[in-house]
């Protein structure tokens, strides 16, 4: 079975669904027409707030959970049955955290999905969680996807470079995180003039390092393979 449409629709399903949610809103007047990335004129929970945007946000952000908890579970029958063909002297748990990470980040997309637009302290604390643990855990299981790829290179040595850059793009969220705690313990009001800049960057680029991802499933061309045991 080729899944690579998982990590494709991994990739690209969010990207759009943000994108498309901001024109809608736009053309509705609920936010400015302007670049988000450079302009930090409105946060991507602005564009999903109101009607009629709320529902095209809900509609394409709700399957795209499901769709990134797939694609960690691909991940991880993958990278276990490598290990198994290695033929590896100790079991590496570093597949299992990768999947519960994962996991993790597609309840907090959904926690933060659901509640997005409504009022009230309770929900806005799980908005708040929901944001944390998708971001924080999203990185986190890239970045034990990147390690796990480069450990076992040897079958696909034609994704070196796409493993390189997944590293390199981990490395710059990684800078943007510190920038931002930094930033906004040094100058608040200031930091807050920008934040939502930081925060359609960090999305693009957690979005990039899942393209790298259906890129490198398709170099090694993988494919998923059920099997029923015998009675």
């Amino acid at each position: 079975m080729n899944v690579r449409i998982i990590a494709l629709l991994a990739a690209l399903l969010p990207f759009f669904a943000v994108h498309l949610t901001w024109l809608v809103a736009a053309s509705y007047g609920l936010v400015e027409w302007c670049n988000p990335y450079i302009d930090s004129c409105t946060s991507i929970s602005a564009t999903g707030r109101h009607a009629p945007a709320s529902y095209l946000f809900r509609a394409t952000m709700l399957p795209a959970a499901v769709v990134l908890a797939a694609y960690w579970w691909c991940n991880y029958s993958w990278l276990r049955a490598l290990a198994l063909r290695a033929g590896a002297a100790s079991p590496n748990h570093s597949p299992g955290w990768m999947l519960v990470l994962g996991l993790l980040a597609s309840i907090g997309l959904i926690l933060y999905v659901t509640v997005l637009g409504e009022s009230g302290d309770t929900w806005r604390f799980q908005r708040r969680a929901g944001t944390v643990l998708f971001f924080s855990f999203t990185f986190l299981a890239q970045l034990l996807f990147a390690a796990e790829l480069q450990r076992l290179q040897q079958y696909f040595p034609d994704s070196r470079l796409l493993v390189r850059a997944m590293w390199w793009v981990c490395y710059i969220l990684l800078a943007l995180g510190v920038i931002t705690v930094v930033f906004q313990a040094w100058d608040d009001v200031r930091y807050r003039s920008v934040e939502d800049a930081f925060e359609w960057v960090l999305s693009l680029l957690l979005q990039t390092n899942f393209l790298l991802g259906y890129f490198v499933w398709r170099r090694a061309n993988w494919q998923l393979q059920i099997y029923q045991p015998a009675p």
